[in-house]
């Protein structure tokens, strides 16, 4: 299985909108979305891809997953969310999923980047900036990472 765990991309300020969760993306957020899914477009093949429930979480989904070509459901998974459950939690999305798998995850800092230490082994992972992904192969650390 390979997972790319991805950070939303680039929202309005938080006083713009009436709650952290109704964030949405800026016109350069948008931007940014469609070009990281163009640069990754030819290295992940993706076969599902799971979502914060947070506005800004769910545009940066559909773009990447407008990018990437995929054509299948994009599934909320709560515990995606800034602050609902543990990281255990979060990557029990992946649970159910054949070895075969390329999930693309895309939720918050800092749980991205405790998603990523969680499934690379690596407890020395660098921060994520807007829209940065990392594909991690479980146990076998991060393959690459594309850091906008």
């Amino acid at each position: 299985m390979k997972v790319l765990l991805v950070r939303h991309s680039i929202a309005v300020d938080p006083y713009a909108a009436p709650s952290d969760a109704h964030r949405w993306l800026t016109a350069a957020g948008r931007a940014r979305a469609v070009q990281v899914a163009a640069a990754i477009a030819e290295r992940a093949p993706i076969t599902h891809v799971f979502t914060s429930p947070y506005v800004r979480a769910v545009q940066t989904a559909e773009l990447l997953a407008q990018g990437l070509g995929f054509s299948g459901e994009l599934r909320v998974h709560a515990d995606l969310a800034a602050e609902f459950g543990t990281t255990a939690q979060a990557l029990a999305c992946l649970d159910a999923l054949p070895e075969s798998a390329v999930a693309m995850l895309v939720t918050h800092m800092p749980k991205v980047r405790a998603m990523t230490a969680a499934l690379s082994g690596d407890d020395d992972v660098a921060g994520f900036h807007t829209c940065t992904v990392a594909c991690v192969v479980p146990d076998r650390g991060v393959q690459w990472r594309h850091d906008p």
